[in-house]
């Protein structure tokens, strides 16, 4: 078997995915898994647009997962194309309550996926009020050893 850092087509990773469940090797699964969302990513030139992408495809393999069938996120990508990447985010955060995408992400460990931190990471095309939401969203789960990890890679301080 070749590495997953050697993969350079999604659906092989999806196959990939799918056979380390059925072996019960979760490392594997999630090594596949962090190469899908790397790979959606790098068709933008952007960072950000980058990180957004790679965070969409994070939430529908995650759906999928959830469903035992691909699911797309639909609403999201309807408002993609209305909006734009960076209204989607502030619309995110600036959410009086939390996303399904930010629950499911946050439930596997996957805080550095969440739109709310892609707010905190690119603070500089944001308004100061998602800046602020996004932050105490966070803030909610910042205990959690592999957030506060995530966080300190990012640079990301409270």
């Amino acid at each position: 078997m070749k590495a997953i850092s050697e993969y350079t087509v999604i659906a092989e990773l999806q196959q990939v995915m799918k056979n380390a469940k059925t072996k019960n090797r979760d490392d594997v699964f999630w090594e596949a898994f962090s190469r899908v969302c790397e790979l959606e990513g790098l068709n933008y030139s952007d960072p950000l647009h980058r990180d957004f992408y790679s965070t969409l495809k994070a939430y529908e393999e995650l759906l999928t997962e959830k469903n035992g069938r691909t699911t797309k996120a639909s609403r999201t990508r309807q408002k993609l194309d209305r909006k734009g990447v960076i209204q989607c985010l502030e619309d995110w955060a600036n959410n009086a309550t939390e996303t399904q995408g930010f629950t499911l992400l946050v439930a596997n460990d996957l805080i550095h996926l969440t739109g709310e931190y892609l707010v905190l990471k690119y603070k500089d095309q944001f308004s100061d009020k998602a800046i602020s939401n996004a932050t105490k969203r966070l803030k909610a789960v910042e205990t959690r050893a592999s957030f506060v990890a995530a966080f300190d890679a990012a640079g990301i301080n409270f």
